[in-house]
């Protein structure tokens, strides 16, 4: 409890409320208890005026001249999550110098933070700030912050005519990742990922390694070398793109290691150029003694690769079922046992130049998901077939090229006949193609070199790689991260841009660990909706008078106030 006291100033009387409280010393103890850690009194005093100003204040309805609203919870929570992390020291560390007054890692931090709040472009980023508490938090002028000053502080960090220099001596072109050298970034990812793992407690023992591709608005003549065509994983086949690849852990979906490269490789040719990097990397970060098992896509699959992997690291991955049609046409009363309701069979072979494990694994609920997404592929392209047909004025006497084309451009097209019989579109089901595609229908062929595993962990470790799909898609989704489109046009800056965008996921996934450990599993859509919700409000009275206030809390939002520490932020407002 506070008291209201009267103090004095030679004839001037005035009024304060003082409150006294205690701190812990250590921000991590908790408890009032004997044991719980040491604790120091604090004061607090808040000046209230004189008599006639807190009667005045009392008896009439203030209105403010001006109300401020700025986004205040995901940010600070965010800030907050990154200084547990030590985020903020690394980029501090890694990233020296300034730009306009402001220091060069400010200008990352800042860029993470909006991949997580409201992705922007740089030329709205001041607009967007001005809307924030940051400026205030971090002290910096927001109009500093131009797209200009963005673009010369990446440059000095990753210079672009140095790998343009590079290039034109060494004719990299071609290569891979371009010519690329973004170790500054790869330094600090890895540090942050020895923090995450002290924090977590990762202790990773499997990893998933997949690649993706985002696309862009580059258009010819281009000056990048990593934005290619390629086969869209977004279906935009006439558009540029950017590859990148990502090694996480099984549980957390956590980043160990994530590249940029030529999207017009081969997911196969990719796995075996980046092989030998990847196995030091996770090696350096999870410990040479570790037992690893590296969770692969049946796109990575190359005889030579898994020569090289063997005697190095244990793996699962996938095999193409329509290469082993014996096992495929298997009757389910052949199957061995039963896991998780999915059925398997087992076996060895010979697969990738070596003994290998083989499992089988039969999903019914797949199967009718499957059936059902076949069948509404192709009524549909019956339907929009009959509508081509029915908007010709003249009915044709025999198929006409557009009818062709619908049809051959559509996945579905080779399960449907077309021909036109006395002036009208027959359309015919191909039931024996429909036949053959549906005998694969809720089959997968995992596989190992890990002969003496347990089915059961096969088959769980090959399903969990869906976390590093879940990454993929946290990082498409257009409330969240939004990396697509890539609006960057030079090697460096698309390097720099990757870079915030997988240390923003990042983030959000730490935030969701600290969630989980106070008994709340949230998405990161709702973990974002609930704390951007929290805004911070000033109402402005008068030219010297100003009353700053958090919007109202719901009980889930007083927990990640709690979570968060949010607390902090907000004083270190008020001292402002």
């Amino acid at each position: 409890m506070g008291t209201i006291t009267l103090r004095k100033q030679g004839q001037r009387s005035y009024y304060i409320y003082q409150e006294s409280y205690r701190q812990k010393v250590n921000p991590d103890d908790n408890g009032k208890r004997r044991g719980s850690g040491r604790s120091q009194v604090r004061t607090r005093a808040i000046y209230l005026g004189s008599a006639e100003t807190i009667l005045h204040c009392v008896q009439a309805k203030r209105k403010p001249l001006e109300v401020k609203v700025r986004h205040f919870g995901l940010l600070a929570a965010a800030y907050q999550t990154a200084q547990r992390l030590g985020l903020v020291e690394l980029l501090m560390k890694h990233l020296p110098g300034e730009r306009g007054g402001v220091p060069c890692w400010l200008y990352f931090l800042v860029t993470v933070l909006n991949r997580l709040d409201q992705a922007t472009s740089k030329n709205k980023m001041s607009e967007w700030l001005q809307k924030t508490i940051l400026p205030e938090l971090l002290g910096f002028d927001e109009k500093t912050l131009t797209s200009k000053n963005f673009w010369y502080v990446t440059d000095a960090i990753i210079c672009e005519q140095a790998l343009r220099d590079k290039r034109e001596k060494n004719g990299m072109e071609e290569e891979l990742f371009a010519g690329l050298d973004d170790g500054v970034f790869s330094r600090i990812e890895a540090e942050l990922f020895t923090r995450i793992e002290d924090l977590i407690g990762l202790s990773p023992s499997v990893i998933c390694y997949d690649t993706t591709n985002f696309f862009t608005y580059i258009d010819e003549p281009k000056h990048s070398e990593l934005a290619q065509s390629c086969h869209s994983k977004d279906s935009k086949h006439h558009l540029k793109h950017v590859g990148l690849l990502m090694a996480v852990d099984r549980a957390y979906g956590i980043p160990l290691v994530n590249r940029v490269y030529r999207a017009n490789c081969h997911d196969s040719k990719v796995f075996s150029v980046i092989l030998a990097d990847l196995l030091v990397g996770l090696k350096q970060l999870c410990g040479p003694a570790s037992e690893l098992t590296l969770i692969l896509d049946k796109g990575n699959n190359k005889k030579e690769t898994f020569q090289d992997l063997r005697g190095q690291i244990s793996w699962v991955g996938s095999l193409c079922p329509s290469h082993y049609e014996d096992l495929v046409e298997l009757d389910l009363g052949d199957y061995q046992g039963l896991w998780k309701g999915r059925h398997y069979y087992r076996c060895e072979r010979e697969v990738m130049g070596g003994r290998c494990v083989i499992v089988l694994v039969f999903n019914p609920a797949t199967k009718r998901k499957q059936t059902h997404s076949l069948r509404r592929g192709i009524e549909k392209l019956k339907q929009q077939l009959s509508q081509k047909w029915q908007a010709y004025k003249r009915r044709p006497k025999e198929l006409t090229p557009g009818l062709q084309s619908m049809k051959e451009k559509s996945r579905y097209g080779k399960y449907l006949t077309l021909a036109v019989e006395q002036g009208r579109l027959e359309v015919k089901e191909q039931l024996e193609e429909i036949k053959k595609k549906s005998k694969y229908f809720g089959k997968n062929l995992i596989f190992s070199n890990r002969l003496e595993a347990e089915t059961g962990y096969l088959i769980d470790a090959y399903t969990d790689k869906n976390i590093i799909e879940d990454d993929f898609h946290l990082l498409k989704d257009v409330t969240l991260i939004r990396f697509r489109p890539i609006r960057h046009w030079t090697d460096t800056k698309i390097r720099a841009y990757a870079f915030c965008c997988v240390l923003a996921m990042t983030l959000m996934r730490v935030m969701q660990w600290l969630v989980e450990q106070a008994g709340y599993k949230m998405s990161p859509n709702l973990l974002k909706e609930e704390l951007a919700d929290l805004h911070e409000v000033v109402m402005v009275y008068s030219s010297k008078e100003a009353e700053r206030r958090i919007s109202q809390r719901s009980a889930v939002q007083h927990k990640l106030w709690d979570i968060f520490q949010l607390e902090k932020i907000e004083m270190q407002l008020l001292l402002h």
